[in-house]
C-alpha cells in the first residue's frame, strides 16, 4: 500500500530553493464557506502564556461575537499571532478568521519553559487523562463531561534537530547550546484521544506540572493574577475577569480546585456546518443536475496488466467543476449566496482494471483511492487483490493532494504564508465529486443495458466482461485509507469501505512519519527550527484541512448522518508500529466514527474500542503484527525500528482476499490472524 507521505514531497521541498516560492494575491482574501475575508479585531497577544504570543491555543480570547454563525462566533486571529519565517513572510489570518471555531482536531498547547510530562496521560495511559486527580484535563463547559487526552511534549524538533546536524559538519559545542534552547522551546500539547465535539465550548486545565528538577511549574503572572483575584496592571487582564470566574467555578464544580491551576482556558470547536457544507452543497447540487451520472469516453489501455487482470480501461469524465480553474491551484468557484457554483465542467480520468473473472460472473465496482501526491495509476499495485475478488477496480486522483498539485503543496507549505493552504482542502473538494460522480456514472451504466458505452468496451475489449453496478464499493490504502474516510461520510452510493493504515488529523500524523524526514530540515529551517512556530502552523493548517480531511468528516460515517446520506460500515485495517502513518491516528479515527470494534484475537488492547471474537457485522478495526518492536509514545517515528516497514505489508497476507470478498458482499468481517501474524498467514514469495 501507497506511502501516505509519498517519495514525491521529497521533490516538493527539494525544489524549494529553486523556484522560489511566493503567494497568490487571491489567496489572501479568500472564499471560504463564510464568504470574503472578515475584518480582523485589533486583538494582540495573550499574556496568560507570555513566551509565545500564540498560545494558549486554540483560545476564544482570539474570537469575537458573530450572530450569521452556528456558534454564534467568529475567529479573529492577528496577524501578530502568525509565525515569521526566515525571511519575515508572515500568513495572512483572513482564511483562518473565516471560520466558527477551531479544530475539533488539535491538541490544546501551551508553553512552561523547562516542562516536564511526568506523571502525565500517555497514548498507553489515555485513562489517566480521565481520572480525577489527572493534572491535564480538557473539559466540555456544558455538559463536565472529561475529553480523553494525552499530552506530548514536542520531541520531534530535538531529534530531528540532531539527525539534521548528524550529517552536517557543525561544532558540537554549537549543536549542544541550540539543543538545549530547543527543549526549553517545546510545546505542551494535550493531544485528544477521540476527536472533540461540534460547535462546542471546552475548558483546559493544567495543575501539578513539573520541571526537570520536580519543582512545579510556576503560572504566568497574568494567570496568577486571574487565579488568586490579584491586580494586574494589565488591561487584558482585568477586562477578562469575570470570564475567569466563570471558568473557575466551573472547575470547581468538576472538582479541579483554583489554587492547584497553573494555566487555564477556554475555546470553543468549529461547527458540522463550517467544515462540511460547502461540500455536501457541492455533491447535492451536481447529483441533481446528473442523477444518472456525467458523459464520459472510454480508451483501452491495456499497459502493465498482471495474470489474473484481463482488461485496462482510461475513463474521462466530464465532470461538473466547482473551482475557478480545473488545474491545481484554484478556490471554491463561489456564488452571492457564499456557497460553491457551477463553474463549466473539465475532464477528469479513471484507471479501471477489469478482472478474467468478470468473463464468469459480473465483477463488484470499487474505487480506489491512492496514497498521498500519488495518481490514480495506484490502482494497478492491486492488480491481486482485485482479480481474487472479482472487483473492477477504478483509481481516481484525489485532486488537492495528487501528483499534479506539488506545485500548490510548494507554495502552500514554504512561501510563508499558510493561508494559501486553503488551494489545497478546496481543491479536495473536487477531487471527492470526481470519485463519487465516478461511481454514480459506472454503477448506473453497468445497469444500463448492453448500448452503454461501458457494456460496450466491457464486451469489445474485455472479453465479455460484466460489471454488476448494484455492488459498490471502496478500498483505500494510507492517504487513500485517510481520505477515504471523508468519502465515506459523503457517499449517497457507496455504504462499505476497506480503510488501510489510515488515520486522522495530519496534525498529528505528521511528526510520527518517517516521510517527514525528507523535507523536515528545510520545512523548520524555514521558521530557524523555531518548535513553536511550527506547532502553531500546524495548528493552523488544520483548521483549513478539516474541510476535507477526516477530522471534519468521520464522525459522520455511521451516526449522525450528513443530510441524505446512508450509515456505512468499514472495516479499518492497521499494520502495528506503521513507519509511515501512526497507529494512533487510526485509534482516534475508529473511536471518532464510533461503533467500531477491535477484532479479536488482539495483538494488544485499544483504548476506547470494545473487543468482539470471531465474526462480526459492521464496522471493525483489525491490526496486524508483522513482528515490529512498539513504536515511540513521543511524537517522533519509529527512527529506531530496523525491521521491515509495515506499512504495506497486509497485501502478503493470503487472506485479504477473501476477507475483503466476504465484507463487501455480506458486511460480515473477521481477523485474518490468530494474534501476530507468522509465516503460516503471509503469501510465500
Amino acid at each position: 500500500m501507497h506511502g501516505s507521505l509519498s517519495r514525491f514531497a521529497g521533490l516538493v521541498f527539494a525544489l524549494l530553493f529553486v523556484i522560489g516560492c511566493g503567494t497568490d494575491s487571491n489567496s489572501a482574501a479568500g472564499t471560504g464557506g463564510a464568504g470574503g475575508t472578515p475584518e480582523t479585531p485589533p486583538l494582540g497577544c495573550d499574556p496568560l502564556t507570555p513566551s509565545y504570543c500564540g498560545f494558549p491555543y486554540p483560545n476564544d480570547y482570539w474570537t469575537v461575537a458573530d450572530a450569521t454563525t452556528v456558534t454564534g462566533l467568529r475567529l479573529a486571529l492577528p496577524e501578530v499571532t502568525m509565525p515569521s519565517n526566515r525571511n519575515g513572510v508572515q500568513s495572512t489570518p483572513g482564511a483562518f478568521n473565516e471560520m466558527d471555531g477551531f479544530s475539533p482536531g488539535i491538541a490544546a498547547m501551551t508553553h512552561f519553559p523547562g516542562a516536564t510530562v511526568e506523571g502525565l496521560a500517555t497514548p498507553n495511559s489515555i485513562e489517566d487523562s480521565l481520572s480525577p486527580d489527572s493534572p491535564t484535563v480538557i473539559l466540555n463547559a456544558a455538559t463536565g463531561e472529561r475529553l480523553a487526552h494525552w499530552v506530548d511534549l514536542d520531541e520531534y524538533v530535538v531529534e530531528a534537530k540532531l539527525r539534521v546536524d548528524a550529517m552536517a559538519d557543525r561544532p558540537q559545542f554549537t549543536i549542544n547550546r541550540e539543543l538545549g534552547e530547543l527543549r526549553q522551546e517545546r510545546a505542551l500539547m494535550l493531544r485528544p484521544a477521540i476527536r472533540a465535539e461540534d460547535a462546542t465550548r471546552y475548558i483546559v486545565a493544567i495543575r501539578n506540572v513539573r520541571d526537570g528538577e520536580g519543582a512545579l511549574v510556576a503560572p504566568s503572572a497574568g494567570f496568577l493574577a486571574l487565579r488568586d483575584d490579584e491586580p494586574s496592571g494589565d488591561d487584558i487582564i482585568e477586562s477578562r475577569r469575570a470570564l475567569f470566574e466563570e471558568i473557575f467555578e466551573t472547575l470547581e464544580e468538576a472538582g479541579i480546585a483554583r489554587n492547584d491551576l497553573q494555566i487555564a482556558w477556554d475555546f470553543t470547536t468549529a461547527s458540522r456546518e463550517n467544515n462540511t457544507r460547502a461540500m455536501v452543497h457541492i455533491r447535492d447540487d451536481a447529483l441533481s443536475k446528473y442523477p444518472d451520472g456525467v458523459p464520459y469516453t472510454i480508451e483501452l489501455k491495456n499497459e502493465g496488466l498482471r495474470e489474473g487482470i484481463e482488461c485496462r480501461l482510461e475513463i474521462t469524465f466530464d465532470m461538473p467543476l466547482y473551482m475557478t480553474q480545473g488545474e491545481t491551484g484554484g478556490l471554491l468557484n463561489l456564488g452571492d449566496d457564499g456557497l460553491p457554483e457551477q463553474n463549466g465542467s473539465y475532464p477528469y480520468a479513471a484507471a479501471m482494471i477489469v478482472p478474467v473473472a468478470a468473463q464468469s460472473a459480473p465483477a463488484g465496482l470499487v474505487a480506489v483511492g491512492h496514497g498521498q501526491l500519488g495518481a490514480k495509476e495506484q490502482v494497478l499495485g492491486y492488480q491481486e487483490i482485485m482479480a481474487e475478488a472479482n472487483l473492477a477496480a477504478f483509481g481516481m486522483d484525489h485532486k488537492g493532494f495528487a501528483s499534479d498539485d506539488i506545485p500548490t503543496v510548494i507554495e502552500a507549505i514554504l512561501g510563508g504564508d499558510l493561508s494559501v493552504f486553503r488551494k489545497i482542502p478546496e481543491r479536495m473538494h473536487q477531487g471527492f465529486l470526481n470519485f463519487l460522480m465516478a461511481m454514480r456514472t459506472l454503477s448506473r451504466e453497468a445497469e444500463g443495458g448492453p448500448s452503454t458505452a461501458l457494456n460496450q468496451a466491457l464486451l469489445n475489449d474485455c472479453n465479455g466482461a460484466t460489471i454488476d453496478g448494484s455492488k459498490r464499493y471502496y478500498f483505500g490504502g494510507s492517504q487513500g485509507g485517510i481520505l477515504g474516510a471523508s468519502i465515506m461520510a459523503l457517499s449517497t452510493d457507496t455504504e462499505r469501505a476497506l480503510l488501510a493504515v489510515p488515520g486522522q488529523s495530519y496534525n498529528l500524523l505528521l511528526n510520527r512519519s518517517v516521510n517527514f524526514d525528507e523535507y523536515a530540515g528545510q520545512l523548520y529551517g524555514n521558521y530557524d527550527w523555531n518548535a513553536l512556530d511550527m506547532q502553531m502552523n500546524l495548528a493552523l493548517i488544520q483548521g483549513l484541512w478539516d474541510r476535507a480531511e477526516p477530522t471534519g468528516y468521520s464522525k459522520y460515517i455511521r451516526t449522525n448522518r450528513l443530510p441524505g446520506t446512508p450509515a456505512h460500515e468499514v472495516v479499518i485495517q492497521v499494520s502495528k508500529a506503521d513507519h509511515q502513518v501512526t497507529n494512533l491516528g487510526a485509534h482516534i479515527m475508529a473511536r471518532t466514527i464510533g461503533g467500531v470494534v477491535n477484532l479479536a484475537p488482539l495483538i494488544r488492547p485499544v483504548w476506547g474500542l470494545d473487543v468482539v471474537s470471531g465474526e462480526h457485522s459492521g464496522s471493525a478495526m483489525i491490526e496486524i503484527d508483522f513482528g515490529n518492536p512498539d513504536a515511540p509514545i513521543t511524537n517522533i517515528p519509529p527512527w529506531a525500528d530496523s525491521m521491515e516497514d509495515p506499512h504495506g505489508r497486509a497485501t502478503e497476507l493470503q487472506a485479504l482476499g477473501p476477507i475483503l470478498i466476504d465484507f463487501f458482499a455480506s458486511g460480515v468481517v473477521s481477523n485474518p490472524c490468530d494474534g501476530p501474524c507468522d509465516e503460516n498467514d503471509l503469501v510465500v514469495p
